[in-house]
């Protein structure tokens, strides 16, 4: 976006600046139209400021590390819900401000999960309300109630995490090799997962057994298939004895 203002205001300085030089001689729309991207790339190289250049160029986030002062007064308060945020804050300085992370959010609603729709719905409502606030949030449904929440840079993630299980569809995040449970993590829902798994469970126990079953015929039919060239053979070699 930035490169096609810049374009424009050089295109206007250019128009002015060939307007007073060659008065006599001045461009056509066709001339323009005839620069490359490599004419627009040297020629904003050769007007783009220090200072521009500066504000433009990636600069990957530093690491925030611990906040002393919070982790003490932590401290010195105790109790258990208190011993918990000094964990949180210990695990998420130790994850990477920069580079890429994801996190992945269980989801529960009423009518989850025969299909993908509803998730779908879900996930981009999320991810846009994130990227309305700046930051850098992109959502994929990879399984009827689960969402993938990717974003480039790590600073992100904590915002992102608060975010979804700030959500009542949230069930859980996992993030960080750390599971956190969110408002739709009811006892309703740890029985319909029961279920869900015990189900899982006997599908992989039922497709094993019937794998088993046809390695076992294929292995019998192979055997009966030796046994009968071996007998074939035999009954060659003694009607050759005869």
């Amino acid at each position: 976006m930035w490169r096609t203002m810049c374009r424009v205001e050089l295109l206007v300085v250019l128009c002015l600046q060939m307007a007073t030089i060659e008065a006599g001689k001045q461009r056509t729309s066709k001339d323009w139209s005839k620069l490359t991207d490599k004419d627009w790339d040297r020629i904003e190289e050769e007007w783009e400021t220090p200072e521009e250049k500066k504000e433009y160029e990636f600069r990957p986030p530093e690491k925030t590390g611990i906040d002393m002062e919070q982790l003490q007064a932590l401290q010195k308060s105790g109790g258990a819900k208190n011993k918990k945020k000094i964990q949180e804050m210990i695990e998420e300085s130790q994850v990477p401000q920069s580079g890429p992370t994801m996190m992945f959010v269980t989801v529960d609603y009423p009518g989850c999960c025969d299909n993908k729709k509803e998730t779908e719905e879900l996930a981009n409502k999320w991810s846009g309300m994130l990227r309305s606030t700046g930051m850098d949030a992109t959502a994929y449904v990879i399984e009827n109630d689960m969402i993938l929440f990717s974003s480039q840079s790590g600073k992100f993630a904590k915002e992102i995490k608060e975010y979804a299980l700030s959500q009542p569809e949230c069930v859980a995040v996992d993030w960080n090799s750390k599971r956190t449970a969110g408002p739709a993590e009811t006892e309703e829902w740890k029985a319909k997962d029961a279920v869900k798994k015990k189900e899982k469970e006997e599908e992989k126990a039922r497709k094993e057994e019937e794998k088993k079953a046809v390695e076992a015929a294929e292995k019998r039919l192979k055997n009966k298939k030796k046994a009968a060239r071996k007998a074939a053979k035999a009954a060659k070699a003694t009607k050759a004895e005869l």
